[in-house]
């Protein structure tokens, strides 16, 4: 197996990468905690180091009229390309291909969440690798210079998290549509006829990955294990307030309710708003705020796999309430 081995308080965990039906074992050993992120690698053996900040890099919102005169920049080397990406919860029963098939927004491509993964996890929605990431890119056919719109369907729910992971991956120019729905009441263009004909495809190469940007399992323990660590940050959980006290039952089969010690429940519809859109920035604020945020502490936000949490980046990000850094926590409560 490959080894992913991290340094977290006294002690070292390694992890195998185990296939994806297997979850993966920890074995300990004595170890010292480090405060600087730093990758050591040998041909089979991987060991990750907190990060010493985080990523202060916003989501950009876009209004549907800012879209539409976005349109009118377009170049050939410059490309406005819409995305479409709609994901629901497994207990809804909508199909967010078979939906992008019949309505989308002009000249859309669709960003399978549940394909451009981990393929190597056992969790679902994990970041994939630089070379998987690049592979799903290209299959339908974006290019790194392409001025990405990110949607989805909902309003605001999974379009955040892909609008984040472009950015993690080192993707310029990359907006988030707030949002779909309004779009539509402003009677734009949307596409409603069957498409059939196949994506065109490219070479795209991410620069790499943006490791600032998210924070693994290994540094969350590290910090939630220890009083005087998370007193340091600002833990935001996207989930329902009775998955977060344990009164609601987790929709994924086997998962247990509760929480992260040091978090704090904020679910993500309190910072949206009507059509789901995201609130102002001045009530935003005061949303947040409710919560015990402190915003010269850097901020965690987590949820069930990592997809609403993106949610309240965002809104966090619309709120000018990131500038000691955000970091999702990716996998999350899974």
């Amino acid at each position: 197996y490959d080894m992913t081995s991290s340094l977290v308080g006294s002690e070292m965990c390694i992890r195998d990468r185990q296939p994806r039906n297997q979850k993966p074992t920890f074995s300990k050993s004595r170890g010292i905690k480090y405060q600087l992120r730093k990758t050591f690698q040998s041909s089979n053996l991987t060991i990750i180091l907190p990060a010493e900040k985080m990523s202060t890099k916003p989501i950009q919102l876009l209004s549907p009229v800012a879209f539409r005169a976005l349109l009118w920049t377009a170049r050939s080397d410059a490309r406005v390309i819409p995305i479409d990406g709609s994901w629901y919860m497994p207990n809804n029963p909508r199909d967010p291909k078979a939906d992008f098939i019949k309505e989308r927004l002009e000249n859309a491509k669709f960003f399978d969440l549940d394909a451009v993964i981990d393929k190597t996890s056992p969790y679902p929605h994990m970041l994939p690798t630089v070379e998987e990431f690049n592979s799903g890119v290209s299959r339908i056919g974006l290019k790194k210079t392409d001025k990405l719109i990110v949607y989805d369907k909902a309003g605001n729910f999974s379009a955040p998290r892909v609008a984040w992971t472009f950015q993690v991956f080192g993707h310029k120019h990359v907006y988030l549509l707030n949002n779909y729905l309004e779009y539509e009441k402003f009677k734009y263009p949307i596409e409603h006829f069957e498409s059939t004909n196949p994506s065109d495809t490219s070479e795209y190469k991410s620069s790499g990955i943006d490791r600032e940007a998210f924070v693994t399992f290994e540094q969350f323990y590290d910090i939630v294990s220890n009083e005087d660590q998370r007193e340091k940050y600002n833990i935001l959980d996207a989930r329902s307030h009775d998955r977060f006290t344990g009164e609601a039952p987790e929709p994924r089969p086997g998962l247990p309710s509760g929480h992260a010690p040091g978090a704090k429940s904020l679910p993500f519809p309190k910072v949206l708003g009507e059509s789901n859109l995201f609130l102002e920035p001045s009530v935003l604020k005061e949303v947040v705020k409710s919560t015990g945020f402190d915003p010269e502490k850097p901020t965690i936000v987590m949820c069930g796999t990592g997809v609403t949490a993106c949610i309240l980046k965002a809104a966090l990000d619309s709120a000018g309430l990131s500038k000691s850094g955000i970091q999702v926590y990716d996998g999350s409560w899974t």
